[in-house]
């Protein structure tokens, strides 16, 4: 729906009128206030104190009210844009909110204030909430392990009642069962569905529940919810507005945990460069304090040291869940640390290269607003610099080997193994199949499914747990059951190429000109072909070969363009040449290798 009128403001409130109804009488420059003279709902200068502009200041990318302007009764809102404001007019009563241009609008603004990440997601999800009628509307955080769901953002009714339970392992109630699948989830008899955990929700009569996730092709980066007591509402146009706003929405978050990685790296990046480990660390301490709005901010690592910023109150540290993998803390609705008392703190277990190798906690005077909400941006904030600062030995020899781009080859502790090795071709083939999805839990039952389709169920199970025992067998540790499903463990000292490929294409992705170059070719050179090259009509692999080939052509281009600039025009031109090997078809290579070959 247009609005009636649309006004460009500066920072200091001198407006602009963009277009406006001729019924509103708005037109020409000034103070906001002196042009549209708007009155609160007891007819009351309204302007003069505008709600709007004093929320946009306070750093909101969005604020809005009612209010009237010539006996008509309008809602006034306001976006922050190109260092001003634009403020919308439109009827009290007027359609829902088109979804995708609030999130454009949420994105633009994310990506140029990255410290707004809080309060922004809330707006958000207030608007969705209102668009799609729903009565409260939450957001789940992956952590960058892909352990946990953490409840990162929550606007609506009934805050208390949805805070009773704000993190789920994968597989555990509705936003963990969404994860694990990566399919969307709704009811409308919420209060008899066992799958749902918080019981509060279900006291206050809530009855209409969708779970959808937010995915992208290397990963879940998170959960959406929303939630309803009236049991008649359309799930389907809600569905249906999710699927459009669910992929730019997923992109957008990764982008901004991304850049929250590369912030945390940078913060320490230079420090260490120079070997001052101890203020590099203290350098982390102070962003993480500032990321998390802490009061104080500890960091203990495995080997006991200790590392306080700010008002941190005393704690063994010795027994606490999150040396395990968990996250924990008090008075915030995360299991509590046996060890805790006192003021509210989240506790954090910091990975690096499959181990946890440190704990964060973070304290504060008051829990934040939700109480979990700093938890998974301090994950993703420090991912990239906690392996920095607790640096892996690389000398020590490797557990475990893989190659699997181009073909197949493995390495067990120092020894080469092939099928004959595990006993079974199958378990070979099972051991690839986890590697295709080494991030996500497998149901017995989804690998009988795709190994045994022909079998009955109960036969396939018997012959699938075969497989595992072969495969444990021949790899100890390398698989974990836990409850119905199985995951891959990769031990700490590891190489796969793939792995490695991805974990430089995104460093590159960070880069420009002669260190991009640099990273770059050293990705493509891993990159010998397909991702399990030996199985090709592997349909299991197919996603994910897809998405390292997407990965491949595009960082070619990449590399071809920067070789150009560069003047290494051979390197160019084998990099174009090495594209249209890959993708025949692709015309920009083609083109491009045409160019230099003048």
């Amino acid at each position: 729906m247009r609005p009636l009128a649309r006004l460009r403001l500066t920072a200091e409130g001198l407006a602009e009128v963009l277009d406006a109804d001729p019924s509103l009488g708005l037109e020409g420059r000034g103070p906001c206030a002196e042009l549209v003279q708007g009155q609160d709902p007891f007819s009351r200068p309204l302007c003069s104190r505008c709600p709007v502009q004093r929320e946009l200041k306070r750093g909101a990318y969005r604020a809005s009210t009612p209010l009237l302007l010539k006996g008509k009764r309008l809602r006034c809102q306001g976006y922050r844009e190109n260092g001003g404001y634009l403020v919308e007019l439109y009827p009290e009563r007027a359609e829902p909110p088109d979804l995708l241009l609030e999130l454009s609008r949420l994105t633009r603004h994310l990506l140029r204030h990255p410290e707004a990440f809080p309060d922004a997601l809330e707006s958000f999800l207030g608007v969705l909430r209102q668009g799609l009628g729903m009565d409260a509307a939450e957001l789940f955080l992956a952590d960058p392990e892909g352990h946990h769901l953490i409840l990162t953002a929550y606007e609506g009714l009934h805050r208390e009642a949805f805070l009773e339970k704000p993190w789920f392992h994968l597989g555990e109630g509705y936003p963990g069962i969404v994860a694990l699948h990566r399919e969307p989830l709704f009811t409308h008899a919420l209060q008899q569905d066992p799958r749902y955990l918080r019981q509060k929700v279900k006291q206050l009569g809530y009855q209409t529940y969708i779970c959808y996730p937010l995915e992208l092709p290397h990963g879940l980066i998170g959960v959406l919810n929303l939630a309803a007591r009236n049991p008649e509402l359309d799930h389907q146009e809600a569905l249906e507005a999710l699927s459009r706003i669910a992929p730019l929405f997923a992109s957008t978050l990764y982008t901004l945990l991304t850049r929250l990685g590369e912030v945390g790296l940078l913060a320490l990046g230079e420090r260490l460069y120079r070997g001052e480990v101890a203020e590099a660390r203290h350098t982390f301490l102070q962003a993480l304090k500032r990321l998390a709005q802490a009061t104080g901010v500890r960091l203990v690592t495995s080997g006991g040291e200790r590392m306080e910023l700010g008002l941190v109150p005393p704690c063994a540290m010795r027994n606490c869940p999150a040396w395990r993998g968990e996250v924990v803390g008090l008075k915030n609705g995360l299991p509590d640390c046996p060890e805790a008392e006192g003021r509210p703190r989240i506790c954090l277990p910091l990975w690096a290269k499959g181990q946890v190798v440190a704990v964060g906690t973070l304290f504060h005077a008051r829990p934040p607003k939700p109480p979990t909400g700093p938890a998974a941006p301090a994950l993703w904030f420090s991912r990239l610099a906690t392996p920095l600062l607790f640096p892996h030995n690389e000398a020590q020899e490797l557990d475990l080997e893989v190659y699997a781009l181009g073909g197949f080859r493995l390495r067990f502790r120092g020894k080469e193994l092939s099928p004959k090795d595990f006993g079974r071709s199958g378990a070979y083939r099972l051991f690839k199949f986890f590697l295709a999805n080494k991030d996500r839990a497998l149901y017995t039952d989804d690998l009988a499914e795709a190994f045994f389709p022909e079998l009955e169920p109960e036969r396939a199970r018997q012959e699938v747990y075969a497989l595992v025992y072969h495969l444990r067998k021949t790899l100890p540790g390398i698989v974990e059951r836990e409850g119905e499903y199985y995951r891959l463990h990769l031990p700490e000292r590891r190489f796969l190429d793939f792995e490695r490929f991805e974990e430089l294409m995104r460093k590159a992705d960070l880069e420009e000109g002669l260190s991009a170059f640099k990273t770059l070719r050293q990705a493509l050179e891993l990159y010998k072909g397909p991702l399990f090259g030996d199985d090709p009509y592997g349909e299991w692999a197919e996603a994910e070969r897809t998405y390292l080939q997407e990965r491949a052509l595009s960082g070619l281009l990449r590399l071809g363009d920067l070789a150009e600039a560069l003047g290494y025009k051979e390197v160019a031109k084998e990099a174009y040449a090495r594209a249209l090997k890959l993708e025949p078809f692709l015309q920009e290579a083609k083109r491009r290798l045409e160019a230099l070959k003048g």
